[in-house]
């Protein structure tokens, strides 16, 4: 078999054990032991614990960053690509329910400090997207132009915290049905950037005459 092979496999599977585990109780001999190879063929792969469970993540992100990215790029107008963002954002959480919970969870920094390099690489092609796509709503009038990180925070937040409560079974409604709802919050998050941004600037003028 392959390394690349291999490889897939051990993902797939250390996938599957640290979602149903956690990743204090998740441990590369588990994974070993589940696929049947040797320990020198698992280090071969994955150096330690971290490096492994690092792996899934920045794999796990790799994905669903792709079908933001997809859903974004697609859509012929501003608002729509707004709309498909949020709609690619609840579809993937509800497809991936185990996958999103360990993505959302709290992992530790030596996971964290592993995924950052290989990470990087993905995120740097993903906020390129974003901020076409805020600069695009901006240069719509449906935002003012705001900094990428508050962008998303009013767009995406609401979309992220009930995906967090969900995948946790602390709500039941699944996130499909929610769409519209957080479309039509994010929308209106991102209007009242610029409605504020239109009052300041009537106030200076208003000022500035007085």
């Amino acid at each position: 078999m392959s390394t690349t092979a291999t490889r897939a496999r051990i993902l797939a599977e250390a996938t599957r054990q640290l979602t149903e585990l956690g990743y204090a109780a998740f441990t590369i001999a588990g994974v070993r032991d589940a696929l049947g190879l040797s320990s020198g063929s698992m280090f071969h792969a994955f150096a330690s614990k971290p490096a492994l469970a690092a792996a899934v993540y920045v794999e796990g992100m790799a994905d669903y960053q792709r079908a933001a990215i997809t859903a974004i790029t697609s859509a012929d107008s501003a608002d729509a690509a707004l709309r498909a963002f949020i709609a690619a954002h609840l579809a993937w959480i509800e497809d991936h329910r185990a996958l999103a919970r360990y993505l959302f969870g709290s992992l530790p920094d030596e996971v964290m400090a592993e995924a950052a390099r290989p990470l990087a690489e993905h995120n740097a092609q993903f906020f390129g997207v974003l901020d076409a796509l805020y600069l695009r709503l901006s240069r719509a009038g449906l935002m003012a132009a705001l900094d990428r990180s508050v962008a998303q925070a009013l767009c995406i937040g609401p979309a992220q915290e009930y995906g967090r409560q969900w995948t946790r079974g602390l709500a039941s409604i699944p996130p499909r049905k929610l769409t519209r709802a957080l479309q039509a919050a994010a929308l209106a998050a991102l209007a009242s950037t610029s409605s504020s941004t239109a009052r300041t600037r009537r106030n200076t003028r208003r000022t500035e005459r007085d």
